[in-house]
């Protein structure tokens, strides 16, 4: 059994481990076949997410231009001395102390992108990212945070060209939009492969916004740690459906004892929903007390918070 699997159990309340073993060794009957299968889905997700050269260098130039201009160049600076300092020191992995104090939420360098190392990382409250070319975690200083527990009745908007709301059905596809629309300096193919790693391992899981015709317009990608939903990437071509989307998102979760939808900053998604900023002292917390239990494998919404805006008119007439 993998360390994820491991983790996964350690961090289970007791009263479900028993079932989620025997789930485990129900499946172990498939496991070659289905790594088989794995393979042949990240082969194919390897060369959908491959650049051009174009887009390639296009990506190094945004990220050389941002880290040397002299706003960011002390920050750069500082995590390459950091960097340079734990491996003369041998330092570096998880088990090496806080991240606290480390400079602009830089933590260390990623020994791997593999399942383990990350779903331990995101346990922590670290997100990988790329600097430079290297692999790399961070703590942002604070988080944008969707508490579940008190969620109201939802988004209430003007209408919205949102039809209809999905999870877990078309997971590469909003991988493929994110890379294409994400313009971040710490974006990676290699960071996306391993989104998609951990979406066949259970742990990672995609919203998907579509209008009337069936065209993906909004979307985003998270990984789910316990009771804590980490959302890593986002597109939308339009901010009202994608908001939409969040919001059945954050009702289905509210309803699996989900504790917090985070998001690593603020921005206009988050502005538009009730979110509330958090430091990453008390995130740590909050995975410290929620990342228990959890819900491992494909999600589905439930039926009646598929239609995004039939259902906030619902709400908006019993408000």
């Amino acid at each position: 059994m993998s360390n994820a699997r491991l983790f996964e159990l350690s961090r289970m309340p007791l009263n479900q481990r028993a079932v989620r073993i025997a789930e485990l060794f129900a499946e172990g009957g498939e496991e070659r076949p289905a790594a088989l299968g794995r393979a042949k889905r990240r082969a194919a997700r390897r060369e959908a997410l491959r650049e051009t050269l174009a887009a390639a260098l296009g990506r190094r130039f945004r990220a050389l231009r941002h880290w040397l201009a002299p706003r960011h160049f002390g920050e750069a600076a500082l995590v390459l001395g950091v960097m340079a300092r734990d491996a003369a020191s041998g330092e570096g992995t998880l088990a090496n102390g806080a991240c606290g104090d480390r400079p602009f939420g830089f933590c260390k360098r990623a020994a791997s992108l593999d399942c383990d190392t990350l779903v331990e990382a995101y346990a922590r409250g670290l997100s990988p990212r790329n600097f430079l070319g290297v692999a790399t975690l961070w703590a942002p200083p604070a988080r944008a945070v969707l508490r579940l527990r008190d969620f109201p009745r939802g988004v209430f908007g003007p209408e919205t060209a949102a039809a209809r709301v999905s999870l877990d059905q078309c997971f590469d596809e909003v991988l493929r939009a994110g890379a294409k629309t994400d313009r971040d300096v710490m974006s990676h193919p290699d960071l996306d492969l391993a989104l998609g790693d951990l979406y066949d391992a259970g742990f990672a899981h995609s919203l998907e916004v579509r209008d009337a015709a069936g065209r993906s317009i909004a979307g985003l990608i998270g990984v789910a740690v316990g009771g804590v939903f980490i959302v890593e990437r986002v597109f939308a071509e339009n901010a009202e459906a994608l908001a939409r989307g969040v919001d059945a998102l954050a009702i289905q979760l509210q309803r699996w004892n989900f504790a917090l939808i985070a998001f690593d900053a603020d921005s206009a998604l988050t502005r538009r929903l009730p979110c509330a900023s958090m430091s990453r002292a008390s995130f740590a917390e909050a995975l410290a007390v929620h990342g228990g239990g959890g819900r491992n494998g494909r999600w589905r919404l439930a039926d009646d918070l598929r239609q995004p805006a039939r259902f906030a008119g619902d709400f908006a007439k019993s408000a």
